[in-house]
């Protein structure tokens, strides 16, 4: 028997500038610049669990394992936002009775909330030995997850929301092994996993001007996921394979939503999305000191059923022009112009799911006769594109692919405690986007993440 206790408590202070430019340096009108006052996050986290292990195989055939895990975590969140509808690169102060009123201000989004979630989960899993080449794996697993959430926007411009919301899931595994021979293992699997729902900060709240998207709860994730695969040693141990085939079917893929009203989003669920892929891994000897390694995945990824979502990408841009035609930020037309960019995003790719990723080694071993063992290699990866959201935009979600080539040159001296590495990394100086972020909750703004560029280092390793 097993018990871990964990407590945890966090007192978090953010400054974020999420409109990620410069005044100074970028003419006026660019874009609406927006910058919170320090995010406050106090958040308290306890959890416990106690298993069992078996200690020999029940009737001599079964491994099992049993247990319970608790988790109980209460957050206090207080957000405050600044815009500068002026485009004066000031961020002119206002008072909780301009909030209340509706009075032109330099505010964004304002919140404080208390959200709590508690969880409980009953959980077992088996090996039962079939025979001396087949087993067969299982496990069940019962959750209650409970979200408790009171929300004050705005200083209670709409008063004090309380927000709750149970998922109650049986999840599991079903898998069978079977060993060909000594070398050779095949496998099949099925599993069931779950995201429990949640509480949103904002939502929509009217739905005669424009429909409501994102509504004050969000539905629990689920996925059903179906997997073959293959592991053997080829040519006495010289050649192994790994291969896998694999799908994965979600039913109310959460992801951040944007309302037609402003200042409201959250999470949302897509009904139903499905993924394809396969693996490949190869690791062959060439010769006594060259080894050949690749590594390869391939994924198709698709929204099934219908969905009505709203890019914030396109719902800011509408409403920024009105703002520049001095339209009121909080009137009808600007929630009209916003539920225009409404879109189904039924056959859309899933986000972040590039079709192609690979990577291709060359390692050669030698020793050099009154110098040591000397180790070089040459690395390809590709990274194939993707859209980084479910809107896929094609101004702002479209991620193009790249290659790197990386070197290494490694000497370990003949009866040394020392070593040294020569390596190049991204030797042709890509440009790459490793990943990208459009920001839900403040002006729109997307910013890239780039892979690092063209570096040569030298590393020393001491032994004592």
């Amino acid at each position: 028997m097993k018990s871990i206790t964990s407590y945890q408590s966090d007192d978090i202070k953010v400054l974020r500038d999420n409109d990620r430019h410069d005044f100074a340096t970028l003419p006026p009108f660019f874009l609406l610049q927006s910058y919170f006052e320090p995010e406050t996050n106090d958040q308290t986290t306890t959890t416990q669990e106690f298993n069992l292990i078996s200690a020999s195989p029940a009737f001599g055939r079964l491994d099992w394992v049993a247990g319970v895990f608790y988790l109980d975590t209460e957050v206090d969140i207080a957000i405050t936002e600044r815009l500068d509808f002026g485009f004066d690169g000031t961020f002119d102060p206002f008072t909780v009775e301009d909030i209340l009123t509706f009075a032109p201000a330099d505010a964004g989004f304002i919140s404080n909330a208390k959200p709590e979630r508690e969880s409980l989960s009953v959980y077992g899993q088996g090996t039962l030995t079939l025979s001396d080449t087949t087993r067969l794996i299982g496990g069940l697993r019962y959750t209650q997850d409970e979200v408790y959430s009171e929300v004050t926007n705005f200083y209670g411009r709409g008063g004090t929301d309380i927000l709750e919301i149970d998922s109650n899931e049986v999840t599991g595994r079903l898998a069978f092994e079977k060993d060909f021979d000594d070398v050779t293992l095949g496998y099949a699997s099925y599993t069931r996993g779950f995201k429990p729902g949640g509480s949103n900060l904002t939502f929509g709240r009217e739905a005669v001007v424009s429909p409501i998207v994102v509504l004050p709860t969000f539905e629990q994730e689920t996925i059903d996921a179906y997997e073959v695969g293959l592991k053997t040693d080829l040519d006495d141990g010289r050649v192994r394979l790994n291969a896998a085939a694999f799908m994965y079917s979600y039913e109310n893929l959460q992801y951040q939503a944007t309302d037609p009203e402003v200042f409201q989003g959250g999470v949302g669920n897509i009904p139903e999305s499905d993924i394809y892929g396969a693996e490949l891994e190869l690791g062959a000897f060439l010769s006594d000191s060259v080894l050949f390694d690749v590594r390869l995945a391939w994924l198709s990824t698709e929204i099934t059923e219908s969905h009505l979502a709203l890019d914030n990408v396109a719902s800011e841009a509408a409403t920024n022009a009105l703002l520049a035609q001095g339209v009121s930020l909080f009137s009808p037309e600007v929630e009209v112009a916003r539920a225009a960019q409404i879109s189904d995003v039924r056959g859309n790719v899933l986000p972040k799911t590039p079709r192609l990723t690979a990577n291709i080694a060359l390692t050669h071993t030698t020793a050099i006769e009154g110098w040591g063992d000397v180790k070089s290699s040459l690395s390809f990866t590709y990274r194939g594109d993707f859209k980084h959201r479910v809107f896929n935009n094609p101004t702002t979600d479209s991620v193009p692919s790249y290659q790197t080539l990386d070197v290494l040159v490694k000497l370990t001296p003949d009866d040394a405690d020392w070593r040294v590495e020569l390596i190049g990394k991204n030797i042709t100086d890509e440009a790459g986007i490793n990943a990208r972020f459009t920001d839900v909750f403040g002006v729109g703004a997307t910013g890239d993440q780039f892979i690092q560029p063209r570096q040569f280092m030298v590393r020393a390793g001491f032994d004592f």
